[in-house]
């Protein structure tokens, strides 16, 4: 029989504080500006799965953490060769980069994305979780995840499952401030590992919005049905986009370090599907005509949860040989210890975010001036709309969302 290796991604828009992560210094040898690069491929990653998640469930709401899986996917690049590889990487957005500059890239800016003196907050977890008994794992595997990646890795007995399970789950809901209790449901005789991230962001706004404002209104679904919903609303100077296209009101928490945008079609967009042509160069082109300036800004109280198995997207994108019991190549991460071929046999992907009048808190684990004469412009998200929750000066993609129904 085949064996299998499972990668679970999880996925938090709110998740508890990496203790154990004291240094932030970067190490001397990696260079700044390889941070921007691993921003840019969140954002490949990101609008690439977005899409196909959104193809796949129509008119529901969908919530993805492009870093969480970007994360988790960056380290088992480190175990993967050849076609695995390969593929991986173009999914990544990095062909053609040796795994020394992915992983030093990636760790210039996890140090820049995390580095807060208090808030906002974002905090990324990292494990391997592995049955010695069932993969001998590969020293340099092993070394190179806990120096790039701050991952340490648990040598479980997998045969006594719930004990295991307890474990791994355990950490998944300690690292997300307990709001996301569990990734795995089971572990079966044929697995041999798992590989899993943890994201966990909270953070004010710069400017709260005052809860006497909040009104119940109705939230238009794409089929046109209502549904009424609590709505946040501010008439205040805003940074804001309006083209034909598209329309984007971009908040800022405090500190200024994140964003989080919201995006509607704009007036000349008729189009039903207008969000699935969002793309990273359309997205980054709506900042390029940004002005600040005097807004009435309506959206609704959040309180989003996705789960999904990402593999049927990730086909879709290319990726099959690590998914395949005959073509995936991950020999430098570890070897069956009866000579079987290890897989990836599911991408487990849990993210929830909730948002309000003072801010927004999510969690993700990957387990893979003003005018006063003229009106001023109306910013009313009360139909489907998609959301970004960013870090401003790299645009690296924490969140993406898509909200079909608020409620």
């Amino acid at each position: 029989m085949k064996k299998v290796l499972v990668f679970a991604f999880a996925i938090p828009f709110l998740l508890s504080a990496l203790t154990c992560r004291k240094d932030d210094r970067l190490p001397p040898s990696v260079p700044p500006v390889k941070a921007v690069s691993v921003a840019e491929m969140s954002q490949v990653v990101g609008w690439a799965l977005f899409r196909q998640e959104q193809l796949a469930k129509p008119k529901q709401n969908v919530l993805l953490s492009p870093y969480s899986i970007q994360t988790a996917f960056s380290m088992a690049v480190n175990g993967a060769r050849g076609r695995t590889a390969e593929e991986l990487q173009a999914f990544l957005g990095c062909s053609g980069w040796t795994n020394s500059d992915l992983n030093s890239g990636y760790r210039s800016l996890d140090v820049l994305l995390t580095k807060q003196a208090g808030h906002p907050t974002l905090t990324v977890a990292n494990r391997y979780f592995y049955d010695a008994k069932r993969i001998a794992v590969k020293e340099s595997f092993l070394q190179t995840i806990q120096q790039y990646y701050q991952s340490g890795a648990d040598n479980l007995n997998f045969s006594a499952e719930q004990e295991a399970l307890n474990h791994i789950n355990g950490w998944v809901k300690t690292n997300t401030k307990g709001k996301i209790d569990k990734i795995l449901d089971q572990i079966t005789p044929l697995d041999v590992a798992f590989l899993i991230n943890a994201l966990h962001f909270k953070a004010d706004w710069a400017t709260g919005f005052a809860p006497e404002l909040t009104r119940k209104a109705p939230f238009t679904r794409a089929d046109g049905s209502k549904v009424q919903a609590d709505f946040v609303y501010a008439d205040r100077a805003f940074t804001f986009s309006a083209t034909s296209q598209f329309r984007l009101v971009d908040i800022p928490f405090r500190d200024s370090t994140y964003s989080l945008s919201f995006i509607q079609p704009g007036q000349g967009n008729s189009d039903p599907q207008w969000h699935l042509n969002l793309t990273p160069q359309r997205w980054r082109a709506l900042y390029d005509s940004i002005v600040y300036n005097r807004a009435e800004v309506l959206f609704p109280r959040l309180k989003l949860s996705y789960e999904n198995d990402l593999i049927k997207s990730m086909e879709a994108l290319g990726v099959r040989a690590p998914f395949s019991g005959r073509d995936a190549d991950f020999t430098p991460m570890g070897t069956h210890l009866g000579g079987k071929n290890i897989f990836i046999n599911q991408v487990r992907h849990k993210a929830v975010l909730n948002v309000d009048e003072k801010g927004a808190e999510g969690a993700a684990v990957t387990s893979i001036g003003f005018g006063v004469v003229s009106v001023p412009p109306q910013f009313w998200f009360d139909k489907p709309f998609v959301l970004v929750l960013r870090h401003i000066p790299t645009n690296a993609v924490l969140f993406i969302g898509y909200v079909a129904d608020p409620t």
